[in-house]
C-alpha cells in the first residue's frame, strides 16, 4: 500500500468541510486534482471513504473509522517537523557542556548567560570536572561540548583553539609581589608553593627550566585538586599560586592580585571540544558562536 500525505490531507479536508468545492479551496487545489487524490486514496485502500449520493458529501462507516486515525497521523507530523524546526532555530533543545571547575566557575557562567538571552528555551547543562577528565564525557556521548585548556586528542575527539592564554602569580594584596608589575619564575623559590592539580605538574613544570622546576617541586611544595582551594590558601596566607588570565573574576573574589610572570612566558591554548564526525546541533554551533565572540573581548595575553 502506497499512501501519501497529500492523499491523506485531501480526504482529512473533504471529510471536515464536507465539500470537494470548500476542501479544494482550503487546499488551494482544483476541484477536480482534489478529487483525483481522495479516489486515489481509497483504490490503495480498496474500501470507499466518503459517501457522495447526497448533495453533501459524507463518511462512509469505513471513512468514519479512518478519520481519527488520520487526524493523529498529521498532527504528529506536524508535530513532528515543528519540533525540528525549533531545533534548527534554537527555540528550543538540551545542550550540555563541560568545563574544568575553575573554568566552570569564571569564563562559562557568562558565556551561558549571554547564550541564554539569546535563546531562553534551549536548556544548557554544565558539568564541572577535573581536567584531566575532560574529554570523558565528549568521547562517551554525555556531552556535545567541552571547553578547556589545550589537552591531547586522538580521532575520536575534534579540537579547535578558542584563545591563547597566559599564567599569573597570585599573592595577597599584603605581599611584596603585589606591588610589583612582574615577576619571574625563579624569584618564587624563597616561598611557599602551592600546585593547583595534577595538570599543573604535567603541563607547566615541564616548560620551566630545570632548575625552576625543582623549585616547583621541593618537599614544602602543596599540590590541590582545584584551584579554589589554592586560591582560598593563598587568601590564608598559606602560600603563592599561579593561574590563567580567565580565572581573574575569583581571583578578585578572594581579594587577591594578579602579577605578570615572566621568564618563561608561559601561555597555554584553551580550546573547545567536540566528538570528531558528528555534525555540532544547532543549539551548540549557535553557544560556539557565541562562546568565540565572548572571547574576542577578553584581554589578549601578552
Amino acid at each position: 500500500m502506497n499512501l501519501t500525505l497529500r492523499q491523506l490531507r485531501a480526504f482529512a479536508a473533504v471529510a471536515e468541510t464536507g465539500s470537494f468545492t470548500a476542501a479544494a479551496q482550503q487546499l488551494h487545489l482544483t476541484q477536480s486534482a482534489l478529487s483525483v487524490l481522495v479516489r486515489e486514496l481509497e483504490r490503495e485502500m480498496g474500501v470507499q471513504l466518503l459517501d457522495r449520493h447526497t448533495r453533501r458529501v459524507q463518511l462512509s462507516e469505513a471513512g468514519r473509522e479512518f478519520l481519527p486515525s488520520v487526524h493523529r497521523l498529521l498532527g504528529d507530523l506536524a508535530g513532528a517537523v515543528a519540533g525540528v524546526t525549533d531545533l534548527r532555530d534554537k527555540k528550543k533543545g538540551l545542550l550540555r557542556l563541560a568545563a574544568p571547575q575553575l573554568m566552570a566557575c569564571t569564563l562559562m557562567p557568562r558565556v551561558i548567560a549571554l547564550y541564554r538571552e539569546a535563546f531562553p528555551d534551549v536548556d544548557v547543562r554544565l558539568a564541572d570536572t577535573l581536567p584531566e577528565h575532560l574529554l570523558a564525557g565528549v568521547t562517551a556521548g554525555d556531552v556535545e561540548l567541552a571547553v578547556g585548556q589545550d589537552v591531547a586528542v586522538d580521532g575520536a575527539v575534534e579540537r579547535r583553539t578558542l584563545f591563547r592564554d597566559r599564567h599569573w602569580l597570585i599573592c595577597p594584596p599584603g605581599h611584596a609581589f603585589a606591588k610589583r608589575r612582574k615577576v619571574r619564575w625563579h624569584e618564587l623559590g624563597p616561598y611557599t608553593f602551592i600546585a593547583p592539580t595534577r595538570d599543573f605538574r604535567q603541563r607547566v613544570l615541564p616548560e620551566l627550566a630545570p632548575a625552576e622546576r625543582e623549585l616547583m617541586l621541593r618537599p614544602g611544595t602543596q599540590e590541590v585538586s582545584y584551584m579554589t582551594t589554592a586560591l582560598g590558601m593563598v587568601a590564608s596566607g598559606l602560600g603563592l599560586t599561579v593561574c590563567p588570565t580567565y580565572s581573574a573574576p575569583l581571583v578578585r573574589a578572594h581579594g587577591l592580585q594578579m602579577v605578570r610572570l615572566e621568564s618563561p612566558d608561559f601561555h597555554r591554548e584553551v580550546c573547545i571540544y567536540s566528538a570528531a564526525r558528528r555534525t555540532l546541533s544547532p543549539a551548540a554551533a549557535s553557544f560556539v558562536e557565541i562562546l568565540e565572540r565572548h572571547a574576542r573581548t577578553q584581554p589578549k595575553a601578552g
